[in-house]
């Protein structure tokens, strides 16, 4: 354990731990008690009561702890409340958590070893694992590491867990906070004004467990169809601020490449629009040099893989098989 300074109540926490809340008291100690075991002590924990029917701070009686800080609202939605925090926080990286979930016990001092090392930096996730109501683990999420390919990729689809992340506050101000007119997708939305080439970084290693309960009153869960028109737009916007051109139905068949809920394959029109989206997506970020050669490898990569699982003819797979390889 790293021990506090004696002075820990006057100086700013290095982190704050941004912990919205409503009702989430089932699993709310095991959460708490995740976060005030981490092995790196200098953080705050900001908890935003979001109007919530049970109390609270009848469950934080058993943790008496200076660093936990205990905000109640009425009823405000999930982005206001994460707005709130972060304009509360006083330390300069903000770890999400949710009241469900669990931290292991080496997060915080990984990820503050990953923004230290490199003060360009500004959101640093890890890989994470889902369980069921009883801890079980029921699936391994192991997000992309290389930089720019995720980047890519997140022009298609969210591929951080909401409660992995840890954020440079500079940064998310500067990229204007959550969009409190989104209730869903606010995540995705962020990452996407958030994210550069190099400002990004995930750690290898699952670091977080996500609780997800199926057929349950989660927000995630009940309102899935919501959230998932919502990051449908996102990725739409995405697209066209790489390929301006492109109507809303040219990105369905562009998303097709990679997420199946709208098309269950991808089609040749579709693989037809991906080399100018791909080098409008270089031009906006950057991306020259081998990052750009690696990057249209990979694509060509999964363009093809994609065709062979298609329902093409073997002679139309053949022919564009031969058209994907020419993008390189």
């Amino acid at each position: 354990m790293f021990p506090l300074p004696n002075n820990a109540k006057t100086m700013l926490p290095k982190v704050t731990v941004l912990m919205p809340v409503y009702n989430a008291t089932e699993f709310f100690g095991e959460a708490v008690e995740s976060v005030l075991n981490q092995s790196f002590c200098d953080f705050e924990l900001v908890m935003i009561d979001d109007g919530s029917d049970e109390p609270l701070d009848e469950f934080l009686g058993e943790f008496k702890d200076d660093r936990i800080v205990l905000v109640r609202q009425e009823n405000q939605g999930l982005t206001r409340s994460l707005n709130r925090g972060i304009r509360m926080a006083r330390g300069s990286l903000i770890a999400r958590m949710d009241g469900d979930d669990v931290s292991l016990p080496d997060r915080l001092q990984r990820q503050v070893g990953e923004m230290e090392s490199d003060w360009k930096l500004d959101l640093v996730g890890s890989y994470f694992d889902v369980i069921d109501a009883a801890g079980n683990l029921t699936e391994r999420k192991q997000p992309f590491t290389d930089p720019v390919y995720r980047l890519w990729r997140l022009q298609f689809h969210n591929n951080y867990g909401h409660g992995t992340v840890m954020l440079r506050k500079e940064a998310i101000v500067k990229a204007g906070m959550y969009d409190e007119r989104l209730r869903y997708a606010q995540d995705y939305d962020l990452w996407s004004r958030l994210s550069a080439k190099d400002n990004t970084r995930m750690i290898p290693e699952a670091l977080y467990r996500y609780r997800l309960i199926q057929e349950s009153s989660q927000s995630s869960v009940k309102n899935y169809e919501t959230q998932l028109a919502n990051a449908i737009r996102i990725s739409d916007g995405n697209f066209k601020a790489c390929n301006p051109d492109l109507t809303t139905e040219e990105c369905v068949l562009i998303r097709t490449l990679y997420w199946k809920f709208q098309l269950e394959h991808v089609s040749v029109r579709g693989l037809s629009l991906i080399p100018n989206t791909l080098a409008g997506f270089c031009r906006r970020y950057g991306i020259e040099s081998e990052d750009k050669s690696a990057l249209y490898l990979s694509v060509v990569r999964d363009a093809v893989e994609e065709v062979q699982t298609s329902l093409l003819s073997p002679s139309e797979k053949k022919a564009t098989v031969a058209k994907i390889q020419s993008w390189c």
